[in-house]
């Protein structure tokens, strides 16, 4: 490449860069150029085109504003775990009018339903009777005769109902 080649290909991107920008091109194009070799138009590959001027976010659609608004109810969700005390749940009875106390995991069902002011009839004391069968959640069936606990785990929250009100 002689000199008079660099300077011509220095030319022609110099010009294409202040096209782009939308400056006229203070060094004057290169005569000596062919047909051949002459400049990509300024459009290509979005150069040239005017910018947009920033505009307020899209709109959400119906996804975007669920996903959202279940994000913001899983925060708060979990800033109340966190100031929590460790190991407590909130236990429900609903035989009581929604009584709501809070127990320690592993705290004896018995008493915990006694603290709500609830009474579990008793009348084997082994279990074989079913009397003082209450169910967890609606699901798990737990004997309070045998001294039955607050389960552990992730569990924060307990609907105790009583099978023999």
């Amino acid at each position: 490449p002689t000199a008079a080649n660099l300077l011509g290909s220095l030319q022609m991107w110099a010009s294409i860069v202040f096209a782009a920008v939308g400056l006229t091109s203070p060094v004057a194009p290169a005569r000596h150029l062919t047909a051949a070799r002459a400049p990509a138009p300024a459009a290509q590959f979005g150069w040239g085109r005017p910018q947009a001027a920033p505009s307020a976010p899209p709109p959400q659609n119906a996804r975007d504003a669920d996903f959202a608004r279940r994000q913001e109810k899983l925060a708060q969700r979990q800033q109340t775990a966190k100031s929590a005390p460790k190991g407590q749940v909130e236990v429900t009875f609903p035989q009581k009018g929604n009584k709501v106390v809070y127990a320690q995991q592993g705290d004896n069902i018995g008493k915990v339903a006694a603290k709500a002011g609830l009474r579990i009839k008793f009348d084997c004391k082994n279990g074989r009777c079913g009397t003082c069968q209450v169910r967890l959640n609606g699901r798990a069936a737990a004997k309070v005769c045998q001294g039955a606990t607050i389960p552990g785990g992730a569990t924060r929250k307990l609907k105790i109902t009583l099978d023999n009100p």
